[in-house]
């Protein structure tokens, strides 16, 4: 709890002040539990449900938090610094992110647009690298595994003087994923091979010189674009994988610190960030491939003054964003909109974190963003944290989020055949919006023994969600046409013993209504589970730790509207995790092996989630199997 985060307010803060829940993973975390990407880390964090192999068209790997999907209203950061760009294309790397340079992975529930803008609804996730001062040697992890899993990953940095220090990082993953003909025949055994190969790679160079800090990371994601097919649909339909994401995520940044004095500094940054789906890119439906590709970049400058200084924090800025959204691949149907968009945000915020005594705390922090092509937004958010005994502490925070429709949604014509329009566009959306509520406590009412609960409220607003107009003739638009209202609550109890053994276990509660196609009521939330317990235990003896995850979910809600099975839930599952982590060090370096496997029972499980007005439907997404992976690391 004493650990320092600053994506929460963007300063330093002790974990133990935050007025949001939050969650720190450490590098040794990391290390011993034989995590390897982000997603990881994502599967274990209370409060996030996460679906693989998802039918979405948007990303293969789908998250909820807190009963809301979550791909486009989640920040990421590494260094502090975004990794997506404004202009809100689809995201799809949450599992191509390596950590093997990664110091602690930070991750923050709530509202963020106050300090943050544009997407920051629901989650905050910051991936603090290694300093590269400390990066005096070589890192290296080869990884291999069933379903053909191959990987590398790679970290190296250098002092070269006392003002000169550079790092590099890398990583290389191939793998065949699931075969569906053998580990789901009942639905998939009767037609063609599907290929599920998935291929990621990225880079990470980062140099310091005095107070300037430069970087460049680069994620580059090839993969079935989520299943895409319909294996209910006439056996004809050729679903041998020919259609694919290659997506490329980069970033750039130049930031330079100047610290006046002890208590004022001045932080200037110019970033560049951008989204960029490969030409060859193609997606499949009703057994039609169609071309797509689209890009999106942002240039931001940002200017942050801070005073730091007993109990008084202070941090004001102002952001300046430059975007352009584009299709690569132009239409060749004269009805079709061809749209090269470029427009601008323009930011001021201002926060206070503000040591009211040595107990209370209280954070306030308020964010106006004025998009050129809409009316200015005036985001605040507030919360505090009350240590009212040694082993109770309470806290709370309020905040408003919004994202801004982005020209992909505005003029998402991609997923459609060409020679029909299925889809046009519509100029006139509104930015979606979420009030998000939170109060909690912790408490270590024995020794060793820690406890927190938190209950939270989500309110959306101008949700866009498609009109379909598939049996009128009518062509398909998006529109602010739902609303949606999440509730619940979380308990968390963590306990340690003296022999090495730690066991913790998360249950969580969510509820919730949304406004669902071609109904005139509100319906259960779909595709999050009602009940969700994830526990850990580890047992740490000498150079050996041992891992057991466990992960058990209930009630997963369908659409009503699915013709299938009109709001049915999903039974129990229950999924194991397990991992053995040996480390050694000899003479200047360290070993460590990981042995490894994921859904350790192999169940065999689905999600029913789809909304889907066919007889024919896709009523069952299937999930993941049984994997094996062994890891070799070498740190020198």
């Amino acid at each position: 709890m004493e650990v320092n985060v600053t994506s929460i307010t963007k300063m330093a803060m002790p974990l133990n002040k935050s007025p949001v829940s939050a969650f720190v993973i450490s590098q040794d975390e990391i290390s011993r539990k034989g995590y390897r990407f982000l997603i990881d880390i994502l599967k274990n964090t209370p409060d996030f449900h996460v679906a693989n192999l998802a039918s979405s068209e948007k990303a293969i790997t789908e998250i909820y938090v807190r009963g809301v999907f979550a791909n486009d209203k989640i920040t990421i950061l590494i260094d502090g610094h975004r990794m997506k760009p404004s202009t809100g294309e689809p995201v799809t790397f949450y599992s191509s992110i390596p950590l093997i340079d990664v110091k602690q992975v930070e991750i923050s529930l709530g509202s963020a647009s106050s300090i943050y803008g544009a997407d920051a609804m629901l989650a905050t996730i910051n991936l603090v690298t290694e300093n590269v001062e400390h990066l005096n040697g070589i890192k290296v992890k080869a990884t291999g595994g069933t379903q053909d899993t191959g990987e590398i990953q790679v970290a190296t940095g250098t002092k070269i003087n006392k003002d000169i220090a550079v790092s590099l990082s890398g990583s290389f993953h191939h793998s065949a994923q699931e075969n569906l003909k053998k580990n789901y025949s009942e639905i998939y055994g009767n037609i063609n091979d599907i290929d599920l190969t998935e291929q990621s790679n990225s880079v990470y160079f980062k140099g310091n010189y005095k107070g300037l800090m430069v970087s460049y990371y680069r994620v580059e994601d090839k993969n079935n674009n989520g299943l895409s097919f319909n294996p209910n649909q006439p056996m004809s339909y050729d679903y041998s994988g020919k259609a694919f994401w290659d997506i490329t995520n980069q970033m750039a940044n130049a930031t330079y610190n100047l610290e006046i004095n002890p208590f004022w500094q001045v932080k200037s940054c110019l970033d560049y960030v951008g989204t960029e789906l490969s030409p060859d890119s193609s997606y499949r439906s009703w057994g039609v491939t169609a071309p797509i590709s689209w890009s999106g970049n942002t240039t931001r400058l940002s200017e942050t003054v801070a005073y730091l200084h007993g109990n008084i924090n202070w941090l004001s800025g102002v952001e300046l964003s430059f975007m352009n959204s584009q299709p690569k691949n132009q239409y060749t149907d004269p009805r079709l909109p061809k749209y090269d968009i470029n427009y601008q945000n323009y930011a001021v915020y201002s926060q206070l974190n503000y040591d009211v005594t040595k107990t209370l705390a209280v954070n306030g922090s308020l964010r106006m963003d004025a998009d050129s092509r809409y009316s200015p937004g005036f985001n605040p958010r507030l919360g505090f944290s009350w240590q009212a005994i040694k082993t109770l502490r309470f806290f709370g925070a309020w905040g408003t989020s919004y994202l801004t429709p982005s020209p992909y949604l505005i003029y998402e014509t991609w997923n459609m055949s060409t020679d029909s329009i299925f889809q046009r566009p519509n100029t006139n959306l509104r930015p979606e919006r979420l009030q998000t509520y939170e109060l909690g406590f912790n408490a270590e009412p024995f020794k060793s023994n820690t406890l927190k609960a938190s209950v939270f409220y989500n309110d959306g607003k101008d949700v866009i969600r498609i009109v379909d107009n598939a049996f009128t003739g009518m062509p398909n638009y998006n529109a602010n046409i739902a609303s949606l209202k999440t509730y619940g609550f979380q308990l968390t109890e963590q306990q340690s013993f003296a022999n090495g053994l730690s066991v913790d276990v998360n249950y969580t509660l969510t509820k919730g209504k949304q406004d669902s196609e071609n109904l005139d009521h509100m319906v259960n939330v779909t595709n999050v589970p009602e009940h969700m317990i994830k526990s850990n235990l580890m047992y740490s003896l000498d150079k050996f730790t041992f891992r057991l995850t466990g992960r058990w979910f209930d009630r997963i809600y369908s659409n009503e509207s699915n013709t299938i099975y009109n709001g049915a839930s999903m039974h129990g599952v229950t999924i194991f995790d397990t991992n053995l982590h040996y480390s050694r060090p000899f003479r200047a370096a360290e070993w460590s092996v990981d042995l490894g496997a994921t859904n350790l029972l192999d169940t065999k499980y689905y999600t029913i989630g789809v909304n889907d007005n066919f007889s024919g439907g896709l009523p069952r997404l299937p999930q993941e199997t049984r994997r094996l992976y062994l890891t070799v690391g070498l740190s020198y």
